[in-house]
């Protein structure tokens, strides 16, 4: 088996509303006021309207000068970093609670020098990046949204990628407990990355082609799978926001999406880049349209919606009647090969690509056949595993699960129990990835040993700097060092390439 700001709590509006309410009510102006003017004498008229001047100037007065010192009720959009944020309306018991939860997960890295530095990493391996879709409007606002909202109308929780954008990385990295050191890890994997891109724009992994055995050991040599390695080093660069439009690596993303959409097999209702003689069809199916499926999601290229399209048509007809996917079309699912299925549909269903209801409807079905009790799910009908239930508690998150149910709750606790893998990388990427989305105590453990193991392990210096090889079936077997390399970058990207779906509270969405 292969595989692979909001700026922070302001309490001042609080202040602000108590002072405007101790200001005496203004009379409305529009207001008729008959007076018995032969009854009053002159004094008494001229008192009357010296006092309301008086009284509006010291209204207007006292307003103003709450404004200027910055104790209005709105943040408009010139406060975090550039972007164009829209005014909203604070409420200041949200913000001092949503800043605990910050400090208690993230401990002295949601200092303003924390970001700061991170900031600086993120300078140094990001020089222009540009997301022009999904960066607009707060950052914690898109995150909110997204958990009481249905992708596409098909029950998929939106996942936002605002997170990737360059005015937005430095922030999520510091709030969700990244640091300088993990930001530095993946920006040495691109490097290594980008050092061996072949020449049509593809990966391997098998490094005979890019670099003359120099990261040996590098795979078995059953198969380069180069359509699963271009798509895997394609997330890679996307992950960290990194487009055809970026000046670092602007060059190289073109280059791995034109190899792809190139490469794929266009019929007349569907496109695939394997056919049935290759020993892992739908793997690599599934991780290529992941790829091009998320550079479309972000940039919104016209070119690349037809070959998206096609490619999610193939997904759609190889699904089999129990909602699964195998190794090829028409066969009983193995949930190892539809994660990577469910994956390119919901960044499909993202955006203006079909993706059929009756198809959603099916994946359910699929990992409720697929459970082995409560919280874990099973390998081909055989016994639960961590593997296996990494993935299957990710998809019923990003199918819009509530994190308070028994299901999502116990399969957080299952995995909490287990661990991250000193070298079972497959695991890590999807575990990784679901307890991020639930957070809490059970995240801020888990990733302090992810991040620094991988911290660690990571070649420093050389030919091989910035890679992993890991001993685990996947790495050593099939996909050696470059896969090692694809999957611990992504795993540290972790904490921006999907901003978390869960706001305070959530709810299992229903059709």
């Amino acid at each position: 088996m292969m595989s692979t700001r909001m700026p922070s709590g302001d309490t001042r509006p609080a202040q602000a509303s108590k002072e405007l309410a101790s200001i005496p009510p203004v009379m409305d102006l529009e207001t008729e006021v008959v007076l018995p003017v032969r009854r009053v004498s002159i004094s008494v008229l001229v008192s009357f309207v010296i006092h309301l001047v008086l009284l509006l100037v010291l209204a207007v007065w006292t307003v103003r000068l709450g404004a200027g010192r910055g104790e209005g009720i709105t943040i408009d959009s010139g406060e975090v970093g550039g972007s164009e944020f829209q005014s909203f309306e604070l409420d200041s018991s949200e913000i001092i609670e949503a800043q605990a939860e910050s400090v208690q997960q993230t401990s002295s890295l949601a200092s303003a020098r924390s970001i700061q530095s991170i900031s600086e990493i993120v300078q140094q391996t990001d020089m222009d990046t540009s997301i022009p879709v999904g960066t607009t409007g707060m950052v914690a606002q898109a995150a909110s949204a997204s958990s009481h909202s249905q992708g596409n109308g098909l029950g998929f929780a939106e996942v936002s990628l605002a997170g990737r954008s360059k005015q937005n990385r430095s922030a999520m990295v510091a709030q969700h407990g990244g640091n300088e050191q993990s930001e530095r890890a993946v920006g040495w994997a691109l490097e290594y990355l980008a050092l061996h891109q072949l020449n049509d724009g593809s990966w391997t992994m098998n490094y005979e082609q890019s670099c003359a055995g120099k990261c040996s050991p590098g795979c078995d040599g059953k198969d380069p799978y180069r359509f699963a390695a271009t798509g895997l080093a394609l997330m890679c660069f996307l992950g960290a926001g990194h487009t055809p439009n970026d000046q670092q690596y602007g060059e190289v993303v073109s280059k791995g999406i034109y190899f792809l959409q190139n490469n794929l097999r266009r019929t007349s209702d569907s496109g695939y880049w394997v056919d049935t003689v290759a020993s892992a069809q739908m793997y690599e199916h599934g991780i290529a349209t992941l790829a091009l499926c998320e550079a479309y999601q972000m940039t919104r290229a016209g070119e690349l919606k037809e070959s998206c399209q096609l490619a999610v048509n193939f997904i759609l007809k190889a699904q089999y009647r129990d909602g699964g996917w195998d190794y090829h079309p028409g066969r009983p699912g193995d949930l190892s090969i539809a994660g990577w299925q469910v994956l390119a549909l919901k960044s499909a269903a993202a955006t203006d690509l079909i993706v059929p209801r009756e198809t959603v409807q099916g994946i359910d079905r699929f990992l409720e056949l697929n459970r082995g009790g409560e919280s874990m799910f099973r390998y081909r009908g055989g016994k639960p595993t961590k593997s296996m239930t990494a993935i299957g508690l990710l998809l019923q998150i990003f199918r819009g699960k509530s994190k308070e149910s028994r299901s999502v709750a116990s399969g957080v606790e299952y995995l909490s129990k287990q661990g991250p893998s000193s070298v079972d990388m497959y695991y890590n990427y999807y575990a990784t990835q679901a307890m991020f989305q639930v957070g809490g105590r059970y995240w801020k453990n888990w990733n302090y040993y992810m991040r620094d193991m991988l911290i660690r392990s990571q070649k420093p210096d050389g030919h091989l700097r910035g890679s992993w090889m890991f001993e685990g079936d996947h790495s050593n077997k099939v996909g050696g060092r470059f896969y090692s390399t694809c999957m611990g970058c992504l795993i540290l990207e972790v904490y921006y390439r999907y901003l978390p779906v869960y706001g305070e509270s959530s709810d299992d969405f229903r059709f």
